[in-house]
């Protein structure tokens, strides 16, 4: 089991060719959230607070499956809609969701996009994916047009802490090394709302703070074990199905037989 996966989580060939080759790791992990309570459209909540008229040239890095794309198109946003995401396989499912999206392959860092040509950008979890956060943070300030604004998603200190606890005793408890589940969770924890609105302050004149704290009612074992197995470091080790049903064994299930995690995510308006 290597112990690279903080630097697995910014590698360019594991995230396109492994972890977002298709659709499938995402969808494991949005999949969990149908058990928030209290349930927070976060896509709504984020394009309800982007304060939208419908005319907007809206560009979404790091645009994954395209949920966001989808959610404007849904609601029938008459400007333009543009996306950029480093995996062909995230953007093959953003372009069948989204059909009239312009799509690129794109590297944060280095934008395919003229300066100001949004009037909304959009980046929602996917700085911890960057190596280079402060390139990234420039670009969106120059691909956001003066008097635009980007929006950028991120998630707490403490978010879905419980998972990463059941994972690091379970990894102990087997005596399998804990060091890739720590480096990435560190990597996450590198680029919290915390961080991220430090980070941000250094290219934008303000950044507003929302967010949005619940937790997962967790039904069990089923969701548990889909999202475990979707983590890079349960890939990474030598039983990875064996290490996914030993860690669901250990869930400590509460009286009314659910496990209760954390989620602790934010949005950051920058201007």
């Amino acid at each position: 089991m290597s112990s690279d996966g903080g630097q697995t989580l910014t590698d360019r060939a594991y995230l396109t060719q492994v972890q977002y080759r298709t659709p499938a790791n995402l969808a494991a992990r949005q999949a969990v959230y149908a058990f928030q309570r209290p349930r927070i459209d976060l896509v709504g909540a984020v394009l309800g607070l982007a304060g939208l008229a419908g005319t907007e040239t809206v560009a979404d890095i790091g645009c994954g499956n395209g949920i966001y794309l989808a959610e404007l198109a849904r609601r029938s946003h008459a400007g333009r809609l543009l996306g950029a995401d480093l995996s062909p396989g995230m953007l093959a499912a953003a372009r069948a969701a989204v059909p009239a999206a312009g799509l690129a392959v794109a590297d944060a860092a280095r934008l395919p996009l003229t300066d100001g040509v949004a009037d909304v950008t959009l980046a929602a979890h996917m700085l911890y994916h960057v190596p280079d956060r402060r390139a990234a943070a420039a670009e969106l300030r120059r691909v956001t047009r003066p008097g635009g604004r980007a929006l950028v998603v991120l998630n707490g200190s403490g978010h879905l802490a419980e998972l990463r606890e059941l994972m690091t005793s379970t990894a102990a408890a087997q005596g399998l090394p804990v060091e890739a589940i720590g480096a990435e969770y560190q990597t996450y924890l590198q680029v919290t709302l915390d961080a991220g609105a430090r980070l941000l302050a250094g290219a934008f004149g303000s950044v507003q703070r929302h967010d949005f704290d619940a937790e997962l009612v967790l039904p069990g074992v089923a969701p548990v074990g889909g999202y475990l197995a979707s983590m890079r470091s349960t890939q990474a080790m030598p039983d990875p199905a064996g290490f996914v049903a030993a860690a669901c064994a250990r869930i400590p299930l509460g009286p009314d037989g659910t496990f209760r995690v954390r989620t602790q995510s934010g949005l950051l308006i920058c201007r």
